[in-house]
Parts: structure tokens; C-alpha cells; sequence
């Protein structure tokens, strides 16, 4: 099998995938107010949990995007629509405003549960009921897997997506427990929301023009 000529999809979809991620969001909040709160280890549990729901809603892309991508039509109008979701996510990020990223913020989670598996729910739960998940990750596939892309790389690339997803969340974790971390990123994160929005404005305009 030459690898080679999936090299530039993966790249698209690994590189749009962790742009992605580094917009703080709802589940970067609750991973930063556990970790603060309860230590290392909740804020671990709970960046499984969040990963494990990311992980259900990459399958369901990847199974939904397998079953259309033999109907031309259908495939190119879903690359159309998730390059437009690109577009929009891009426009978030670029108008996103300066906010403190560790503000205390009980309303995350009122009723905290000091079993381990209460933190994984919590993640699990956070990201499950997120519908912009399910879309986000059925945009990913449908711009980086081809008519003729086999199971294997497919799989490649959930897998992929799945331990991004993992990591980052626990690396925020060990970056929450470090002063000079957590000012670093409440510097710059509003900064690299705005470059991140740049990127993926590119990335989604590459995709437009390959199309047509």
C-alpha cells in the first residue's frame, strides 16, 4: 500500500484537528476547574472521560462518512458544507474576545463527587451532550478521506484524532498546576484563538478550491 498519497489528508485533518483544539471551549473549563480544585489525578479522570465521548462521536463520523463516500454527489456537497463549518468555526475564533481562563466558576459543576468515576462522568458527560461534537468530527473525515481511502487509514485516523484529544487535555491538566503556565496561556490564548481562526480559514478555503 503506498502511504504516501494519504500524507496530505492526514496532515490536513491532524493539523485542523489540533488547531481546533486549542480554542479553550467547555470541556478545556471543566478539565482546568477540576484540576484546580481536586488535583491532578480528577483532572486526568475527567480528561478520559472527555475523550472517551470524542472518542463515540469520531466512530459515528467515520461509520456515517464510509457509508455515503461511494455516492460522488452526496461526498462532495458533505466537503462543501464542512469547509462552511470551517469557515465558521474560523470566524469564532478570529471575533472570540479576551476572557480569564481561571476564573473560579462553581456553576460548571455544583455537585461535585469525590469517587473517581464521578470526574470521568463529568468529562464523558460534558462532551457527549455537546452536539457541535458530532459535527466537528463528521467535518474532519469528510475533508480528509477519499472515495478510494481504505478502512485501515481510516482507522489511522480516528485513532489519531482520539489520543490528540487525550493528551492535550491531560497536558492542560499538568499546565493548570504550574503558575508560569497558567499565565503564559491566559497571555496568549486569545492571541492563538486568532491565529488558530486564520489557519482554519486557510485549510477551509484549500478545500473549496481543490473542489472546484
Amino acid at each position: 500500500m503506498e502511504l504516501s498519497i494519504y500524507f496530505y489528508d492526514f496532515l490536513t485533518l491532524a493539523f485542523a484537528h489540533f488547531v481546533a483544539l486549542l480554542s479553550p471551549g467547555v470541556d478545556f473549563f471543566i478539565i482546568i476547574t477540576n484540576s484546580s480544585k481536586h488535583g491532578k489525578i480528577s483532572g486526568i479522570l475527567t480528561a478520559f472521560g472527555i475523550a472517551i465521548a470524542n472518542l463515540v462521536y469520531i466512530l459515528l463520523a467515520l461509520f456515517g462518512i464510509t457509508l455515503i463516500k461511494d455516492n460522488e454527489l452526496v461526498f462532495v456537497s458533505i466537503k462543501i458544507i464542512g469547509s462552511l463549518y470551517l469557515f465558521y468555526i474560523a470566524y469564532l475564533l478570529i471575533l472570540a474576545p479576551r476572557r480569564d481562563l481561571f476564573q473560579k466558576n462553581d456553576n460548571l459543576y455544583t455537585n461535585h463527587k469525590k469517587q473517581l468515576l464521578g470526574y470521568f462522568m463529568q468529562g464523558f458527560l460534558s462532551a457527549i451532550l455537546n452536539p457541535k461534537n458530532s459535527i466537528f468530527y463528521f467535518t474532519m473525515f469528510s475533508i480528509s478521506i477519499q472515495t478510494h481511502t481504505p478502512i485501515e487509514i481510516q482507522s489511522f485516523y480516528a485513532l489519531w484524532m482520539f489520543l490528540a484529544v487525550l493528551l492535550w487535555d491531560i497536558f492542560i491538566v499538568y499546565l493548570v498546576n504550574h503558575e508560569n503556565a497558567k499565565g503564559f496561556m491566559q497571555k496568549y490564548s486569545n492571541s492563538l484563538e486568532k491565529v488558530s481562526g486564520g489557519i482554519l480559514f486557510i485549510i477551509a478555503s484549500a478545500i473549496i478550491y481543490n473542489i472546484f
